[in-house]
Order: structure tokens, then sequence, then C-alpha cells
């Protein structure tokens, strides 16, 4: 029951404003905008691939939920809105079903209800080091077979953990327990962060075991914030200070997509507050080759428009491509770019390659 209740709790915080802290930095890229495009908008091509598969636009549906009832109809609805746009869609953390097999079905109504876009299973950094290299090989196995996952996302949420009242703070030999999760998942391993980000220094290290970066930076929906909310709730003031303390605590995602792209040359996926498809538009420009979104999505789920949404995103990132003269995602990636104060002299600083 409380581990309903928590579910429940992160859906309904994670899609209000209490969640949403500081800037993605995204105000600080400017695509320059080109008078005279040389293309029309019907030739803009927004297809792409998604770790070597073929997928009908540059973004995806992010990690969001599961374990519960309500979960469960959600993770129905964004499925069969991947399945009609061809997009792919991460799952939230699967320890709750691997550990309860009676709430399997929240998630595996995403492998009945979007049958042939790649999905994207998810477990949690600290519990890889709990488990042996055996029980985690089947956690892996059972985790790829509940929604028939073409990855498997690792993710890294450190800050959360230090805040939650559950949190387990524990992340030593999380990278060795990845390689592990590599070798039993026969399939590309997203190594993600939640919302703070993740640094060139990171990155580097993770040359060795991941297939891709998911880098999950600050400013969109705060874990932190989500849990100092929920410390106010039940009369934990400790939990809630500390919660305001390092709320805005993390590495800005456009930084964070200039400090992956320095330290690895592999596939990165830009997430972390991206509000649209110009957003996502700006991410690709500054080297992504992807990006997810999560909150507008599940925002829009529970309002019900959220074909509206996916339409919306669809029609921004080709109207950034119409306007910066680029056909396609590869051109958008070359499109030339001004960068503000703020972000020039992060970049400066750390001598990133952006």
């Amino acid at each position: 029951m409380a581990i309903d209740k928590r579910k429940n709790d992160h859906i309904y915080l994670a899609s209000s404003e209490i969640s949403q802290v500081g800037s993605p930095w995204f105000d600080e890229v400017i695509l320059l905008h080109n008078a005279l495009p040389e293309i029309d908008l019907s030739e803009v091509d927004i297809t792409t691939r998604f770790l070597g598969v073929k997928v009908n636009a540059p973004f995806g549906i992010g990690a969001m939920t599961g374990g519960t009832e309500l979960a469960g109809k959600i993770n129905a609805e964004l499925a069969k809105i991947a399945e009609e746009f061809g997009i792919p869609i991460y799952v939230g953390s699967q320890r709750v079903a691997l550990m309860k097999p009676e709430v399997r079905w929240t998630f595996e109504v995403v492998k009945k209800n979007a049958p042939s876009v790649p999905k994207v299973a998810n477990l949690g950094a600290p519990q890889l080091a709990e488990l042996s290299d055996e029980k985690l090989a089947e956690w892996v196995s059972q985790a790829v077979d509940m929604i028939d996952a073409y990855a498997i996302a690792i993710h890294l949420n450190a800050a959360q953990e230090v805040i939650q009242p559950e949190g387990e703070p524990r992340f030593r030999g999380v990278f060795e327990k990845i390689k592990v999760v590599r070798k039993a998942a026969g399939r590309p391993v997203i190594v993600k962060e939640v919302g703070n980000g993740i640094s060139k220094e990171v990155a580097s290290r993770l040359v060795e075991v991941a297939d891709a970066i998911d880098v999950g930076g600050y400013g969109g929906t705060s874990f932190i914030a989500i849990e100092g909310a929920r410390a106010a709730e039940s009369g934990s003031s400790m939990r809630r200070r500390v919660a305001e303390v390092f709320k805005s605590w993390g590495i800005p995602t456009a930084a964070s997509i200039c400090e992956a792209r320095s330290g690895y040359r592999g596939y990165i996926i830009a997430s972390g507050g991206i509000r649209s498809g110009l957003d996502g538009a700006k991410a690709l420009a500054l080297g992504a080759d992807f990006f997810t979104m999560s909150q507008p999505f599940l925002k829009a789920a529970l309002e019900g428009r959220l074909r509206e949404e996916i339409e919306t995103v669809i029609a921004e990132v080709k109207i950034a491509m119409f306007l910066t003269g680029s056909r396609t995602i590869e051109d958008l990636k070359s499109a030339p770019r001004v960068y503000g104060p703020r972000l020039r002299n992060w970049i400066e600083q750390r001598k990133l390659v952006c």
C-alpha cells in the first residue's frame, strides 16, 4: 500500500508545477533564423534512427510510471500513442513489478499496446549493487521480457535517493554492475540521469559500459522537489529543508548535452526540461542524437489531450528545421547557433566541445 501511494504521489506531483524547478538553459541557445531556407516545409524529414532502429521522429516518450492501477492506465495510453506515431517509449522503474508480480500488468500493457516500436526497460542503479550477479541477470531478463524491450535503461538517481524517505543512497559498485547488465541484456544499455545531469567526467567513464547516455539534465521535473513536497505532507521538516536547499542542484540540460558530447562519442539522448519541439530541436543542434519528454506527455495524458501534444511537438520540430534551412536531422545538427552568456561561460570554463 505504501508503494502504491508513493507511485501515485509521484504521478500527481510530477504533473504539477510543484515539481518544476529551474531552467534547462534552452533560452541560452538561439538557432539562427534562415530567411532564405531554399526548402519547402513539406520537404522537412524528421525521421531518424533510435539506436539503429528507424523511427518516425527524433523524440520519444520518456520514463514515467508503473506499479499501480492508475499507472497501468497511463502506460496503456502512452503505449497506444507511441505505436500510432511510431516513436520509442520508456517505462518507469520496474523494480516494483519484479518484487510484486501482481502489478506486472501495469508494464505489460506497453508490450500489448505498442508491439512494433522500440521499448526501453528501466531499472534503478541503487538496486544493482545489492544484488548478486546471478540475481541481477535474472532481474534484467524479466524486465526485458515484461515489455519485450529493445533496450534497457539504468537510471542514476543519487540526489533523489538521498531525499526520499524510502531512499537507498547506495552507489558503491554500480559501475561494475552495469557491466553485468550489459552482458545479461544482450541489447543496448542506456545509462540515464533523472534530473541532475551527467558531466563530461562521468560520460567518459560510461564509454566502457553504455551504448547510449541519456543526460537527464536539471531544469524541469525535480525529484528532489517532489520528495520535498512528500516530506512536507508527512511532517518531516528536516527532509523538507534539505530538499529546499538542494532542489537547484544539477547540471542544466543544455550544458549537460555539451558535457556528455565532450566526454562520449556514442549515442546521446537529451531529456530534462524539454517542453517543446523547439527545445528538442535546440538539444539536437547542441549534439544530442535524440530527445525524450515526460512531464508534458504525462500532463497531457491526464488531461485527455495526448495526441494533440504529440502532434504539436512534431509540428514544432518541423518548423524549427524549416526556419534553419534544415531538411534532415543531420542538417539541423550543423545549423548555425548563438549561445547566451551563461552557457558560453560554462562551455569555456569546462573546456567543452559544443
